[in-house]
């Protein structure tokens, strides 16, 4: 277009659109100019945000699987067709995986609009529901000893199953927390394990004297990793998935019916109330972000309670009815 071609008008219209645009730069805010076409573009940018934010690799996995899957179902999506999804999803899975699904969908449409790579965020409004938890099917101490005592078919594999189920059910860690743990991380002279959990949040587990000269013994075995359970792998030390396999092969060596080891994690919280723990330093020892979800999780009574309880303490419960 030549300069005899701009009128006085369009001119003036020039100006004012590049005076918005310095004023967005000034601001930070870049014009939106960088919009994908293909949502899925965006993955990997999010994923490495997600690991930028020292969420674990499971984690991540599992929010690009969720958001993998939608985009397939529906690959322009809006407010109205995430929640029509949602929706659809509470009738195939159960509502504690929808509402995962639904922080990884929140979580990837707010880092492209964020990152101006999409003009809208559709789940910007997007309402969220609470789940209540189901009560764990808590493995039996009958069981956990079985296991303890139980031999792998590769015996070179037992001392290492041995300790790691100790361990699980003696502090309630998580199962990549526990495959993670350096042996610096662990003060024998204190019984307590620095451990590192979600959202690179450190804390402080008690281990009893037991379950620390176990470790002790453990690591005598090998004095060159600095992990605690080392692997010849490209993370230097157990993988979880692989130590899940091996466990529930175990339960049914041992005749158990099948659990995984994050059931130990429930195990040992069961067994820390039932004792008469405190639930507020078990959360804190869970690593829990709350109390409530200690409380969601683990405070349950039976019926068979609740009866005991209402004839031991209400009004007339020794009362004699006369005839």
């Amino acid at each position: 277009m030549s300069n005899s071609a701009i009128t006085p008008d369009l001119e003036l219209r020039i100006q004012a659109l590049a005076q918005q645009m310095v004023a967005a730069l000034i601001q930070g805010k870049a014009p939106q100019t960088a919009v994908l076409e293909n949502l899925e573009e965006g993955i990997p940018s999010w994923v490495a945000n997600l690991k930028a934010r020292y969420l674990s690799p499971r984690t991540i996995e599992g929010y690009e699987a969720d958001v993998r899957r939608y985009l397939k179902r529906d690959p322009r999506p809006t407010y109205l067709s995430i929640q029509a999804y949602i929706a659809k999803r509470l009738d195939e899975v159960s509502p504690a995986r929808v509402a995962g699904e639904r922080k990884a969908l929140v979580s990837f449409f707010k880092f492209l609009h964020k990152a101006r790579l999409m003009r809208e965020n559709p789940t910007a409004n997007l309402d969220s529901f609470k789940v209540k938890y189901n009560e764990r099917d808590i493995p039996s101490e009958v069981d956990v000893t079985k296991l303890l005592q139980s031999a792998c078919f590769h015996h070179r594999d037992t001392p290492q199953f041995r300790t790691m189920t100790a361990l699980l059910a003696n502090t309630g860690l998580r199962l990549g927390e526990a495959c993670s743990i350096k042996k610096g991380d662990i003060n024998f002279e204190k019984l307590e394990i620095r451990v590192m959990g979600k959202g690179r949040k450190q804390r402080l587990v008690p281990v009893a004297p037991y379950v620390a000269s176990v470790l002790k013994a453990w690591i005598e075995r090998d004095g060159h990793s600095p992990w605690l359970f080392p692997a010849a792998n490209p993370k230097g030390y157990l993988d979880e998935r692989s130590f899940d396999k091996t466990f529930k092969r175990q339960c049914k060596r041992c005749g158990v019916k099948p659990f995984s080891p994050h059931a130990l994690r429930h195990y040992y919280a069961t067994a820390t109330l039932n004792n008469g723990g405190d639930l507020h330093i078990l959360s804190k020892i869970l690593g829990h972000a709350s109390i409530a979800i200690t409380a969601d999780l683990y405070v349950h009574v039976t019926n068979e309670q609740i009866h005991d309880t209402h004839r031991r303490y209400a009004p007339f419960a020794d009362a004699i009815v006369e005839g």
